[in-house]
């Protein structure tokens, strides 16, 4: 029987709802040569959406060459601009051999080792000697041009958890290198997306930085409710299972409509139901997922301290004036100067944001982990 709820890997078809005016605005832009900075808090499905957008154009424009870059693991310059290069090859070549006439065609100044995969894809990995670091650097970087200009081509050029790159010691020359080539370029279009959104600000929002205004910047929304529950309870039916629109509607709300948890928690829930989805059921599996994911919380807080963790419980408890006598007391969050510290340094590892006039967690899960941890704190 295959599982009718998905995590952990990217949603595809069946699995892949809504989005719909995301992926038109994604289309509009990078068809039609506007590169895209894609924002949003981790596992929101920003990967899943430019596959299924990337796909779509595809299968719409012959011309259109897509090539990925996962750049959350990359320690070098030199490493990305590995993979960069292994990227744009293999997107724009349909054989291995063709690949080899176009390495020695387009790319002059380095020598290049191989490593041949053996699988249906006929993918390669490619070790680059690069020297001198300055030419091979700038030949690298335009690469997907000059393959565009010289086949006929429109490349896309998706670049995931593109802030990374700013953790490389190298990360300064690589940037302005990278703005003066891209900036140039008429065939190639650019999708750099991150979840760290406080970095991916910096990187593009910041005046004073190479990339501010290179392109549309989109801040990717939760998926509806409206969306959701009907989705939740067609996987149920189709499994031979129920699951009543109020269940479905609380397992939504619960973790605020936050897509891997949405899928998480329908999953153990279904998974755990014979026949019907019971208040008995959807209380531990909830709890279940609360202590899946601590691990992972827990990491996330061990290196906070204590006036943070009090501002965290702060705003669990609904607390809108922070710098007021009576909360400041309450949860010891310390002089102003340490609130504003504090308040600053939680945005910038995206635990909490800022919204209207109230700050609030990113993560609801997260949250419902906080509460628990931290219950004597928070008691209104």
């Amino acid at each position: 029987m295959n599982r009718p709820f998905v995590y952990g890997e990217l949603a595809e078809k069946d699995n892949f709802i809504d989005r719909v005016e995301d992926r038109k605005q994604l289309k509009t832009f990078l068809s039609n040569g506007i590169s895209v900075m894609l924002i949003s808090p981790r596992r929101w499905g920003k990967s899943s959406l430019v596959r299924q957008t990337m796909n779509e154009l595809l299968a719409e424009d012959k011309t259109v060459r897509v090539c990925y870059v996962d750049a959350f693991s990359v320690t070098s310059m030199s490493e990305f601009l590995n993979a960069f290069a292994s990227a744009v090859i293999e997107s724009t070549s349909s054989t291995i051999e063709k690949r080899f006439e176009d390495i020695k065609r387009f790319i002059n100044v380095i020598t290049p080792s191989f490593t041949i995969k053996d699988d249906a894809h006929n993918s390669f990995s490619m070790d680059l000697r690069i020297n001198p670091l300055e030419q091979s650097t700038q030949e690298i970087l335009r690469l997907p041009e000059t393959i565009a200009q010289a086949k006929g081509l429109h490349v896309i050029v998706c670049i995931d958890e593109f802030q990374q790159l700013a953790t490389l010691s190298e990360w300064k020359s690589l940037e302005g290198k990278m703005r003066s080539e891209w900036q140039l370029q008429h065939n190639t279009t650019y999708c750099f997306y991150g979840s760290k959104r406080h970095m991916m600000m910096d990187i593009f929002g910041n005046a004073s930085n190479p990339f501010y205004r290179f392109g549309q910047v989109l801040f990717l929304k939760k998926i509806s409710r409206d969306y959701w529950i009907p989705y939740i309870i067609d996987g149920f039916h189709k499994t031979g299972k129920t699951i009543s629109e109020e269940m479905a509607a609380r397992i939504c709300d619960i973790v605020k409509c936050h897509s891997w948890y949405v899928q998480q928690l329908s999953f153990f829930v279904w998974s755990n139901t014979d026949d019907e989805v019971t208040e008995e059921i959807f209380r531990h599996q909830l709890q279940l997922l609360i202590d899946t994911n601590a691990p992972m919380f827990m990491s996330d807080s061990e290196s906070l301290t204590p006036a943070q963790i009090g501002m965290l419980a702060a705003v669990s408890n609904g607390e809108t004036k922070l710098s007021s006598k009576a909360v400041v007391t309450r949860y010891n969050l310390g002089n102003m100067q340490t609130i504003t510290r504090n308040k600053h340094r939680l945005q910038e590892l995206d635990i909490i944001e800022q919204q209207d006039d109230r700050l609030l967690f990113v993560d609801a899960v997260y949250e419902l982990w906080f509460r628990q941890q931290y219950q004597r704190r928070i008691r209104p």
